[in-house]
């Protein structure tokens, strides 16, 4: 990119940032190098042909392929020393007719051409300022400022209205000043730009706009989009985004291998009436003047802009409210008569066991009466103001502990054996209850069963330890698998980088012979199956760390052991490799499927590899190697073993191996066998560790066949 400025002017600015970020989402690969080239500093021809030499000397031996000229001045430099890079294509940004047609550049030189049309910029403000009848136009006196005095002589001659108008060009910036604050409030003042001033200053022409919009008495008015938003009121403007991201297109074409002499320079169709809202209100200038289409920028939204999905939600929220408030009012009706009935059966309640927490009930299974204390109101979380039924105290309980509280309280007809049953309560605020159902039937003087009493009791604090207890083994279980794959993360990374570094070859490979003229179609197919193939072995490696990173309760299937062994193993390739350590397989040709949870039993097994992995770490290098074995036995269980050549087990260490928070390792955390040991008990196996007598140590896991655990 040649930038004819430095990097603080803002339309350039804007450009470029638009361009890079089109050619980034085209392709992540792509470099972009920016000089600029300062030329409304430095308009000497001295300067020019030592920039033109120093781009020369510093991109002559690794041209671009590529060369984009930003800002008016850049697209002549190039021309005139278009042989300091020959044979690269160049794309233009912002060019005005007048411009492109004066310079008329040779074949291999394209780009967008800029129309700006100033005489609609003149139209926004004649309907914004119907009365005004004095027109201001301010320019400086570099060459780009020159080009738009012409341009506004001719635009405002051809002006179907008249107006008085005073050209306010070329003259030093504090001589500008003074004759901006003559201006009367009623006149037009319309800003072009001034990147060198009478007395030869420079500046940046939207730092100028800005300045001269503050200490106006009148509305300013500019063809830039850069103007709008401090201070100007607006224009008809194209946005310096919209410039870039077209040019950064035409160039992409070029990339891809269009013939830039074939492309003919574009106009940019995104060319809009633009205003800033709050220079409207400074100036008591009306919205509705307007022309149709315009852009109104940095205008407060409305309430209904803001909150269109809230106020129609508000509205049907009101609508249900008052159909809601006429039911509630029948239901009040109803509870206000049940109120009525229960008054007289107040006198029965008179036990309590409030200090035990314990609730008393009974039901007469007959008339479905039922008596409670008012204890167990608390207990279930009713008010006072609820009838005591049958009804109103199931309902209270969990749906899916329903079936056992029903039956607990009313199905237990013909038996005269007490029973218990635990059962879930949700009170209204959402708190959830344990309760044990104590359940009693006996006889009235006539020898029927029709009673049923008992007891509530509260469980919620023992059922809470007790899920809290689960959930803290669940979360440890969890942990130490991250902990495992956090040592093993390099070996992991390099496993998933190798098919990676083959997909990109692959692919790069298929490109390039895809821009050849007669690609051979069998090569890339040749290269897009390996991309499949490798796409699928890194695939593989992350279903594998997915499922051992993956949290949630434990889930029963049927787990083939070769299998898991086999996974373990590929998942730990990099790192055995990194250790020097093989692996040997002595593998019983059967199917071995035992029921269990695969992550669990993958996570014990890895932990046996990884122990192994670690105690051999003084092996020489030609004894580390771990054996893997499976076997049936005759009971109908299944026997995975892990022996490796390490140092063994201590004489003090074998009674303590499965306890808690006990480690040999140094850095160790003394959970991992313990953990391991749970989950294999949890399973319905057993997890012994011994030493070997030929050296080294020996890990046997015994766990049922799925037959064994099907029957």
């Amino acid at each position: 990119m040649l930038h004819a400025f430095n990097y603080s002017f803002p339309a350039t600015s804007m450009i470029a940032e638009a361009v890079r970020k089109r050619l980034v989402e085209y392709s992540k690969s792509v470099e972009i190098d920016a000089e600029f080239l300062d030329l409304s500093r430095n308009m000497d021809e001295a300067h020019a042909l030592r920039t033109a030499t120093f781009i020369r000397d510093k991109y002559g031996k690794h041209p671009p392929d590529l060369v984009m000229t930003i800002g008016s001045a850049a697209l002549p430099f190039v021309i005139q020393y278009q042989d300091f890079l020959p044979k690269v294509p160049v794309v233009f940004a912002s060019i005005s007719p007048q411009s492109y047609a004066a310079l008329r550049p040779p074949p291999g030189i394209t780009g967008i051409i800029t129309a700006f049309d100033l005489a609609k910029t003149l139209l926004l403000a004649e309907r914004l300022q119907p009365e005004a009848r004095r027109l201001y136009v301010i320019a400086g006196r570099g060459e780009a400022d020159r080009r738009w005095q012409s341009t506004a002589r001719r635009v405002i001659e051809e002006h179907g209205r008249k107006f008085e108008t005073t050209f306010l060009f070329e003259l030093p910036y504090a001589e500008l000043i003074a004759e901006l604050s003559k201006v009367p409030k009623d006149a037009i003042v319309i800003v072009l730009t001034i990147f060198v001033d009478g007395d030869g200053k420079t500046f940046v022409p939207a730092q100028i706009a800005t300045e001269l919009a503050g200490l106006s008495p009148a509305p300013v008015y500019g063809p830039y989009d850069t103007f709008i938003g401090e201070g100007a009121v607006g224009g008809f403007v194209e946005t310096f985004e919209s410039i870039g991201t077209a040019t950064a297109e035409m160039a992409i074409e070029i990339m891809k291998g269009a013939d830039p002499t074939t492309l003919a320079p574009r106009t940019n169709p995104n060319q809009h009436y633009r205003v800033d809202h709050r220079a409207m209100e400074r100036w008591n200038l009306k919205e509705r003047n307007l022309p149709p289409g315009t852009v109104v920028l940095f205008k407060p939204p409305t309430i209904w802009d803001q909150h269109r999905g809230t106020v129609v939600a508000a509205l049907s929220v009101l609508g249900l409210q008052t159909a809601f408030l006429g039911a509630l009012l029948i239901q009040w009706r109803r509870r206000q008569r049940a109120e009525a009935l229960l008054r007289d059966s107040d006198d029965r309640m008179t036990f309590a066991a409030t200090a035990a927490n314990i609730g008393l009930w009974q039901l007469d299974r007959d008339t479905d009466e039922l008596w409670v204390t008012e204890h167990c109101r608390a207990l279930f979380g009713l008010p006072p103001d609820i009838p005591l039924t049958r009804g109103a105290l199931l309902a209270t309980v969990h749906p899916d502990d329903l079936e056992t509280a029903n039956s607990a309280i009313r199905k237990s007809n013909g038996t005269q054996r007490p029973a218990a049953s635990d059962v879930r309560i949700v009170l209204r605020n959402g708190e959830v209850r344990w309760i044990r159902m104590r359940t009693h039937p006996y006889a009235e003087g006539n020898g029927e069963t029709n009673q049923l009493g008992g007891i509530f009791v509260d469980l919620t604090d023992q059922k809470s330890a007790e899920a809290e207890t689960a959930l803290q083994r669940m979360e440890i279980e969890h942990l130490m698998r991250v902990s495992v794959l956090g040592a093993l993360s390099g070996s992991i990374a390099h496993e998933i980088n190798q098919p990676l570094t083959a997909i990109l070859s692959n692919a790069q490979a298929a490109l390039h012979l895809l821009g050849q003229k007669s690609p051979d179609l069998e090569e890339i197919r040749d290269a897009l199956q390996d991309i499949v193939h490798e796409d699928n072995r890194a695939s593989e490696v992350i279903q594998r760390l997915r499922q051992l990173l993956k949290k949630g309760e434990p889930k029963l299937e049927a787990v083939n052991i070769n299998d898991l062994v086999r996974s373990t193993a590929g998942l730990l390739h990099s790192e055995l490799i990194g250790r020097e350590i093989r692996i040997r397989f002595d593998l019983e040709n059967r199917l071995f499927l035992t029921r269990g949870d695969s992550v669990q039993l993958q996570q014990v097994l890895l932990n046996l590899v990884m122990n192994g992995m670690d105690a051999m770490a003084a092996t020489p290098v030609d004894q580390r190697y771990i054996l893997i074995s499976t076997r049936g036995m005759e009971s109908g269980s299944v026997e995975l073993c892990v022996k490796d050549r390490g140092h063994g087990i201590g004489a003090l260490a074998q009674d303590r191996l499965f306890e808690a928070f006990y480690t040999t390792k140094e850095h160790g955390l003394g959970l991992g066998l313990a953990i391991c040991s749970a989950i294999i008990e949890a399973h319905g196996g057993r997890l012994a560790l011994v030493s070997d007598a030929s050296g080294g140590a020996i890990a046997t896991i015994s766990l049922p066949s799925w037959e064994a655990t099907a029957s």
